[in-house]
């Protein structure tokens, strides 16, 4: 449908309202705020480490972790962490 015809069938009374067509979120409900933890298989690949290197870091306690049942979680803010401080050693 044009717009000429749409505006003649309103001003004829035919139409008395446009109802747009609700859009979807722009971001799932679930990404509105971020991930709340990282498996270690996610910060693997965030950091591009393989899975090894990223377990030896959390068994050595350079990068922080959780135990849940039976996973192991890490804290955004623990990557950040862990980031931080190798960039600091890295200056020295």
């Amino acid at each position: 449908m044009d717009i000429r015809t749409l505006i003649d069938q309103i001003e004829n009374g035919d139409i008395i309202a446009l109802i747009p067509k609700p859009r979807p979120p722009e971001h799932p409900p679930d990404k509105v705020l971020g991930k709340r933890w990282y498996s270690p298989q996610e910060v693997a690949d965030m950091l591009g480490f393989g899975i090894y290197k990223v377990r030896t870091l959390l068994i050595t306690g350079e990068m922080r972790s959780i135990k849940d049942g039976k996973y192991r979680r890490i804290l955004p803010e623990w990557v950040d962490e862990y980031v931080t401080r190798r960039t600091q050693e890295a200056d020295q």
